[in-house]
């Protein structure tokens, strides 16, 4: 082989190398910069739609360090809901009741989708412990008991840790809780949820 074709050879393969790299460069970038989507369906008025966007950016914001263990979340509004929102691990999928005002829809959008990322992070066992300890819960109080049911008492409701988290998410996000509710919670435990939130 001669000069000519080694340095033809050469450039080849440097600008195979460059191509290869970009690509692998620019699939990073697309999956860094990926992140899980909202999904309303028919049932979603534009109204609702423009206020769930908002609120779901603020939501990612919030936690931006979990962001990576977030599968995409449906959206679906209802007139006949029983409560003020609901969750289904099943599908990813939120439900909230229409008509509301804008804080009860933000309440609402804002703890179910604390839920799901009770459902999707696997690391959210981790958050779990402190969070107990915040709010001066036993260590071993059930997360949620297995039979607790949509139509538990209000008092009951607001004992379970996974509503009190859920209601928390809402104080994190934006600053205060616009609904009030029985639950409970404690400064300390919002504290808990941010750090988590931001994967400290």
């Amino acid at each position: 082989m001669n000069l000519r074709g080694l340095a033809a050879g050469a450039a080849i393969l440097l600008v195979s190398l460059i191509l290869a790299s970009g690509i692998v460069l620019s699939g990073q970038t697309r999956s860094a910069a990926a992140k899980p989507r909202l999904i309303v369906d028919e049932s979603v008025g534009t109204d609702l739609q423009v206020l769930a966007q908002d609120t779901w950016d603020q939501f990612l914001t919030a936690f931006a360090g979990r962001a990576g263990c977030l599968s995409d979340v449906r959206l679906r509004a209802s007139y006949d809901l029983d409560s003020r929102g609901d969750y289904d691990p099943a599908t990813a999928t939120v439900t909230v009741r229409v008509p509301g005002t804008r804080a009860m829809l933000q309440s609402a959008l804002l703890h179910e989708w604390a839920h799901h990322i009770e459902f999707q992070c696997p690391a959210h066992q981790e958050l779990r412990p402190a969070f107990l300890s915040a709010q001066r819960l036993a260590p071993d109080t059930p997360w949620r008991p297995a039979d607790a049911s949509a139509d538990l008492p209000a008092s009951e409701w607001a004992a379970i840790p996974s509503e009190q988290y859920a209601e928390a998410v809402i104080e994190l996000v934006l600053g205060s809780r616009p609904i009030p509710t029985l639950a409970h919670v404690t400064p300390e435990a919002v504290q808990v949820i941010q750090q988590w939130a931001t994967g400290e």
